[in-house]
């Protein structure tokens, strides 16, 4: 997706923080490379932006799937920037299989259904707006080759053990209904971290900002507000 699935987070952060979002490399209105990008060039690209705004101290990051993972990894290599995290719906390991399942399930469809399916996949309950919303924010800036580039990105990717060394305090969240990054996922993130905080959204899916966004935004204003 891109940054503009924070819709039912920012008016409410707004007012309290001050707000960043962006469009990862490959996704939404940024430029889309040809040749193969990684999880790596994300951190990299997270870091480069924050310095060049000077924003490199009480940092609180918030990362959602793809983007939990980023923040995680960007924790471990700049711990002083960093004051509290909140990771939801992710991982801290990627399966080659889980890869193959996406990259299967991009090639096998159009682009228009796979879209679709986000939120058929990751919507509980399903919302036929929500899941319009969502699938516009893939198909009206990626091709079907982006989307298999953007999910090629995270192959290889495993840092639970490193996670032992991001001594702050860590919100993990995760929807109890999530079949994408299943709760035991989540367990594995809270595990690792020495701070952590687990909490299972009960009635939640995989797009807990969309599906439950007064929940979601309340959990972590309180974590932050501790």
């Amino acid at each position: 997706m891109n940054s503009d699935c924070w819709r039912d987070q920012l008016p409410f952060f707004e007012s309290k923080f001050n707000l960043l979002r962006f469009d990862l490399r490959g996704h939404g209105r940024t430029t889309k490379p040809k040749k193969r990008f990684t999880i790596r060039n994300y951190v990299d690209d997270l870091r480069a932006l924050l310095t060049h705004l000077n924003w490199t101290e009480n940092l609180y990051l918030v990362g959602h799937s793809l983007g939990g993972m980023i923040a995680l990894v960007y924790g471990i290599e700049n711990l002083s920037h960093v004051k509290k995290m909140i990771v939801a719906d992710s991982f801290c390991f990627i399966s080659q299989e889980a890869i193959t399942d996406v990259l299967g399930r991009i090639n096998s469809n159009k682009l228009e259904d796979f879209a679709r399916g986000i939120s058929v996949r990751g919507l509980s309950p399903f919302d036929e707006n929500t899941a319009e919303f969502v699938a516009k924010l893939v198909t009206d800036h990626m091709t079907k080759t982006d989307c298999l580039r953007a999910t090629a990105a995270s192959a290889g990717f495993n840092i639970c053990e490193n996670l032992k060394s991001l001594n702050i305090p860590v919100l993990v969240l995760v929807g109890k209904k999530d079949i994408t990054t299943p709760v035991w996922a989540s367990e594995m993130i809270h595990e690792w971290l020495p701070q952590s905080e687990l909490v299972i959204m009960p009635d939640a899916g995989h797009l807990t900002i969309f599906d439950h966004p007064k929940e979601f935004n309340d959990l972590v204003l309180n974590f932050w507000e501790k």
